[in-house]
Order: structure tokens, then C-alpha cells, then sequence
């Protein structure tokens, strides 16, 4: 995506936004899987339950965002595809954060690793690479950058 930060160097000043913010919506999820694992909370028979939730809640938060970013790059830039874009993109990366705050303590308890150890820095890479794929990809894509 080297050439199509290039073309449009606003992405560069955008992607921080992107990994931050998916990053502090992982780590939200992660911290109320981590509990219920640790308070027998969360079981075999109530996951799905539990994963329906999180996508639920990704979902609204996702929307939000997506809304107030859309709109405030949309106005900062005077560019509306590129608030499209970062819009698309947030919601995007928040559900990736929400699943990935589920899965990969759940992931690393199977495996006999200590959840609250070892889940975040997984939930990081997670959002931080997602969220940069998705966001310069929709630019690249949306002919954005060209």
C-alpha cells in the first residue's frame, strides 16, 4: 500500500485512528472474556450466546463511530469518500476487535496458556494489521487514492 499512501498522504495521519481505536475495543472485549473465563462465567453451553453479544455490541459501538468519524473526516478534509472510507473502515475493525477479544483468550486457554497473560498482544496485532489491511485497502480499492 506504499503507493497508495503516497498519493494520499491523509491516510497516513489517519491510521493511528484506525489501530487505536480498534485496539481499545479489543481490549474492552477482552477484558469481559478474561472475567467470565476466570469467574466460570463462560462455558461451552452459553459461548455462542456470549459471541452473539460481543458482535451485538460491535456492532452498535462500530456504527456509532463509524458515524461521528465519517462525519468529522468528511468535514476535516473536505473529502467525503475519504470519511466513506475511515467510516467503512472503523466499523470494520471494531467487529474484527470484538471477535478477536472472544476468540483468541478462548484460543489460548484451549491451549493451556494463561488468557491474561498472553491475550492482548494477539488482540493488538489483530486490529492493528485488520484495520490497516481493511482501511488501505477500501482506499486502494475506491479508487481514493488515485
Amino acid at each position: 500500500f506504499e503507493g497508495t499512501i503516497t498519493r494520499m498522504v491523509a491516510l497516513a495521519t489517519l491510521m493511528p485512528i484506525v489501530a487505536g481505536i480498534g485496539g481499545n475495543a479489543g481490549t474492552q472485549t477482552l477484558a469481559v472474556t478474561v472475567r467470565a473465563l476466570a469467574t466460570n462465567q463462560l462455558t461451552a453451553s452459553n459461548l455462542w450466546r456470549a459471541v452473539r453479544r460481543e458482535l451485538g455490541i460491535a456492532l452498535l459501538n462500530g456504527a456509532t463511530v463509524a458515524v461521528v468519524i465519517g462525519i468529522a473526516v468528511s468535514l476535516l478534509f473536505a473529502n467525503p469518500q475519504l470519511g466513506a472510507v475511515i467510516a467503512l473502515a472503523m466499523l470494520a475493525n471494531i467487529v474484527i476487535a470484538g471477535l478477536a477479544g472472544v476468540f483468541v483468550p478462548l484460543t489460548l486457554e484451549r491451549m493451556n496458556a494463561d488468557p491474561a497473560i498472553a491475550s492482548s498482544i494477539f488482540v493488538t496485532m489483530t486490529t492493528d494489521s485488520m484495520g490497516f489491511l481493511v482501511f488501505l485497502g477500501l482506499a486502494t480499492f475506491s479508487g481514493l487514492a488515485s
